[in-house]
């Protein structure tokens, strides 16, 4: 019993408590990964939501562009040229009026 039986159960004890801690660890470690991977998941779902708005964005611009294209080929690019550049020409000088005038006057 004291030679061989009694060393036994410490080595057989010693092994339970090192699975244990060994366990706990792996247990501990499980609920992190979980906890990122639930992380992950968010991000990739904020990104996928993001992306399908980009897609809807990236449809629409091209709808414009293919307007954009019959009225160039209706009226001539010479002529959408000039209509665009008039409005660009308005929306700055609006811009600038807009804009508050500002007098630095320093007083003594």
């Amino acid at each position: 019993r004291d030679k061989k039986a009694l060393p036994l159960v410490e080595r057989l004890k010693e092994v339970v408590k090192n699975l244990t801690i060994k366990c706990v660890q792996l247990a501990e470690q499980g609920r992190k990964l979980t906890a990122k991977v639930d992380g992950q998941q968010k991000q990739i779902s904020r990104l996928t939501d993001k992306v399908m708005e980009q897609n809807d964005t990236i449809d629409r611009l091209q709808e414009k562009a293919s307007d954009l294209g019959r009225l160039e080929r209706h009226l001539g690019r010479e002529q959408v040229q000039s209509i665009v550049e008039r409005s660009k020409a308005l929306e700055q000088a609006e811009k600038a009026n807009k804009r508050p005038k500002r007098a630095f006057e320093m007083s003594r």
